[in-house]
């Protein structure tokens, strides 16, 4: 086309050339605009069946679940014109949102097709013009997503079912001035109105299929000149994203049920025991591990020498942490036990040189046998309110230990329970009655101080096991947490 005013323009030039008072000026600042308004027509032609496409993939993405992972803005002379959108999946797509063109002078506005899409009552997305069901030439509406195949009908041995019909992409084009659209991959075309006005001028636009494309920190919301809206996730709904890539490999070969290469909520939640999976394995972070709600107990080993864990979140439901579980998870820093957990086996978090803090819920009752052990970045513990025993060597070479509080619950303390702690500094011993002890350190030289209530100085400074720290043994109020005078 644009060849045909190129022609038209030189013949023109040519005509008038031999008379040189002719004013020529009008007749080229027309074919001039002319052209800027055909090149400009194809712009937004072309953008449309970006749009398209693009809205096919939308659907697509809609139907199998997918969801948006980033959010671009399309930018032009500093104007956002559009966004590139990408999927976990699907294809990235550039949707162009449009503008409002201008209306022709004098002449009436051009017309400018309006795509869609609108799903009918079998729940299938059909393509709409200008708020109508686009039909084919037998008028039936045309599909823009494939579905499956239903079965045959039943013979004597039963036939297979037919493929599903595949979803069509229209295609628009302009040609002398008028817009067309075809269904069948160009090889028809249907007219269907003029693309400027009468007297050749730019009719309006209008809004290029989308209108806006908007976002929350939940979902995007894809908003079309007719009224639809299509709104995706920012995240998946159905299955759960890894964080860390070794993790989800491990999962998916021991609990992906139905071979998709996920782990749907619904399976993570089916599974009762991880065995030991992920025993020294190169794990990293393992936040996921709370939507496996029905593992109610770890296995001994289960997190066995995982050194290049970092974090995990243990599921609410759990109640049991086995023996060794995370022995040797030098890199763990944090980690949160769940309020219904009450057994810790021995040496459960033996080895985490890196753990600086952990919180033991109330319902625990029992700290075994050398489960902080060498946990050399611990600062602090406090022991629940419910813990009656301390087994033996249970804090053991918590070098960076500065102070304990023992609750009132407590009724044994075992051997060696903070053997080589050497930076210990303040324990607090609530237990009006001194507990059964084994003995706190290697030797009775550290120059930590016991706090115990006031009244009870001369029951500890006299009691056997204790006597031996007799003259580190200071009467406290606690009630109101001062040195007792």
């Amino acid at each position: 086309m644009k060849r045909l005013f190129t022609l038209c323009a030189i013949v023109i030039a040519v005509a008038v050339s031999s008379c040189s008072k002719f004013d020529d000026t009008e007749i080229w600042d027309k074919l001039n605009d002319h052209e800027s308004r055909i090149t400009a027509l194809e712009e937004l032609c072309k953008q449309m069946n970006t749009n398209i496409n693009a809205l096919q993939t939308l659907v697509e993405a809609l139907e199998k679940r997918d969801y948006v992972t980033n959010v671009s803005p399309v930018r032009k002379d500093g104007e956002v014109i559009g966004y590139t959108i990408s999927f976990a999946d699907s294809d990235t797509i550039t949707i162009y949102h449009g503008e409002n063109g201008k209306d022709g002078a004098d002449g009436k506005d051009g017309y400018t097709p309006q795509i869609g899409i609108m799903k009918d009552t079998d729940g299938i997305y059909y393509w709409t013009l200008d708020g109508e069901w686009l039909l084919d030439g037998k008028g039936n509406k045309i599909q823009a997503n494939g579905v499956n195949g239903i079965d045959g009908t039943d013979g004597s041995n039963g036939e297979d079912g037919t493929n599903g019909v595949d979803g069509i992409t229209p295609r628009l084009k302009i040609e002398n001035d008028y817009w067309y659209v075809s269904y069948d991959e160009g090889s028809t075309w249907i007219e269907l109105g003029r693309a400027t006005g009468e007297d050749g001028s730019d009719g309006a636009d209008g809004d290029n299929i989308f209108s806006s494309v908007t976002q929350d920190d939940e979902y995007v919301y894809f908003n079309l000149v007719d009224g639809t809206m299509i709104t995706l996730p920012k995240h998946d709904e159905e299955n759960i994203q890894f964080e860390d890539l070794q993790v989800k490999v491990i999962c998916t070969e021991e609990w992906d049920t139905n071979n998709d290469g996920k782990i749907s909520h619904s399976e993570a939640t089916a599974v009762a025991d991880i065995g030991r999976a992920f025993n020294n394995t190169n794990i990293i972070i393992f936040t996921e591990f709370k939507y496996f709600t029905n593992v109610t107990e770890l296995q001994s080993k289960a997190f066995h020498n995982c050194t290049y864990l970092r974090k995990i979140v243990l599921p609410e439901n759990l109640t049991t942490i086995g023996e060794s579980a995370f022995y040797g998870c030098s890199n763990l820093k944090s980690i949160t036990i769940p309020n219904n957990v009450n057994s810790i086996g021995e040496s459960a978090f033996s080895g985490c040189s890196n753990l600086k803090s952990i919180a033991i819920p109330d319902s625990v009752i029992t700290i075994e046998r050398a489960t902080f052990t060498a946990c050399s970045s611990l600062t602090a513990i406090t022991i629940p309110n419910g813990v009656t025993t301390i087994k033996d060597f249970a804090i053991q070479t918590c070098t960076s230990l500065e102070s304990i509080t023992i609750p009132s619950s407590i009724s044994t303390i075992g051997f060696g329970v903070f053997y080589y702690c050497r930076n210990l500094k303040y324990i607090y011993c609530k237990p009006t009655t001194p507990p059964t002890l084994g003995s706190l350190s290697e030797n009775n030289t550290l120059g930590y101080k016991i706090y115990v209530p006031e009244e009870s100085v001369h029951a500890y400074k006299s009691a056997e096991g204790w006597s031996q720290y007799a003259d580190q043994i200071v009467g406290f109020d606690f009630e109101n947490g001062i040195v007792a005078e």
